[in-house]
Order: structure tokens, then C-alpha cells, then sequence
């Protein structure tokens, strides 16, 4: 009887030593997007959000209404440089719309605008003048630039949850 109450002893302080032996495992996942020559940021050199809410108005009926559908989101962002003398080619990766991911049967995608000082971008390379982006005021660093995100055409959306992703490309024009 002895040597089972010490065997099962044995057992609960192994149990024991071995559960304490865990440890609580977190892990947090850090990203960098290097370019030695170019960054894209909030006007106070903060990074730009990974992810916006946009705010969603319902429509009014009447003389007097609003289309509804998604409020503007608007941001003041900078361009730095180790080289303001180029000019800047900036475009979209892919047209930006947003597409329902849970609701109701009949929710459509929504095409959405992109625009970075007054111009729309598209897939297609345009380019921010070196003289019309960087006045000197700040040496390598732009003047704030608009980055604005609206609903291409205003109106009522069906309800349910959308998403989209927005990449904006960037670079130096050589």
C-alpha cells in the first residue's frame, strides 16, 4: 500500500513540474517596407493606417436629400526622398472596390476612388512633378498631399459588410 501511495505521489509532483514547465507563447508579427529612396507616410512621418472604416450615411428621400452611401475618408500624407529632384511615378497595383463579404443576397461590389493630390489614380503610372511636390520647405521631405478614398458614385448600398484593398505603387521615374 505504501509503495502505491508513493508511486501515485511521484506521479502528481512529475504532473506537477511538468505543467508548470509551460509558458504562455505570444507572438506578435512585425512587418518593415524598406525603400532606401522613397517613403510614403503621414504628414507627420507616422505610417500610413493598415485599415480604414469607412463611415456608411443613409440615403433622404426628398428635394432636399443626399444620395447616401459611404462618407470620403481623407488623409495628409508626405512623400520623403533622398532625391527631390526626380519625379514620382504613383498608380494603383489594381482598381479598388469594395466587395461584400457578408449580408444579403444582392449586395454588389462597390467601385471605389483613389486620389493622391487632386489626381485620380488608376492602374496606370502618373506622375507627381518633382517641382509641384517638393517646395524646399522641408529639405527631401513634400508638402502635405491629400490621400482621399470616396465611393466612386455616391448612392445606397445594400446592407451587409464589405472590404477592399487599396495598394498604392510608388517609385522614383528614372
Amino acid at each position: 500500500m505504501h509503495a502505491i501511495i508513493k508511486k501515485a505521489a511521484l506521479a502528481a509532483a512529475l504532473v506537477t513540474a511538468s505543467s508548470s514547465a509551460f509558458a504562455i507563447d505570444t507572438r506578435i508579427s512585425v512587418y518593415a517596407n524598406v525603400d532606401t529612396t522613397l517613403a510614403f507616410q503621414q504628414e507627420d512621418g507616422s505610417p500610413l493606417p493598415d485599415s480604414i472604416t469607412l463611415n456608411y450615411l443613409p440615403e433622404f428621400k426628398g428635394t432636399a436629400g443626399r444620395p447616401g452611401g459611404l462618407e470620403p475618408w481623407k488623409l495628409n500624407t508626405r512623400i520623403f526622398t533622398n532625391d527631390a529632384d526626380k519625379d514620382i511615378e504613383v498608380s494603383l497595383q489594381n482598381a479598388l472596390e469594395l466587395v461584400p463579404t457578408i449580408g444579403h443576397i444582392g449586395a454588389t461590389p462597390v467601385p471605389m476612388t483613389v486620389s493622391l493630390h487632386g489626381v485620380e489614380l488608376t492602374t496606370t503610372s502618373q506622375d507627381l512633378s518633382a517641382k509641384d511636390v517638393f517646395d524646399g520647405a522641408i529639405e527631401g521631405v513634400s508638402k502635405p498631399l491629400e490621400l482621399a478614398i470616396t465611393q466612386t458614385t455616391a448612392g445606397p448600398l445594400t446592407t451587409g459588410s464589405y472590404e477592399g484593398m487599396a495598394t498604392i505603387v510608388m517609385r522614383h521615374k528614372p
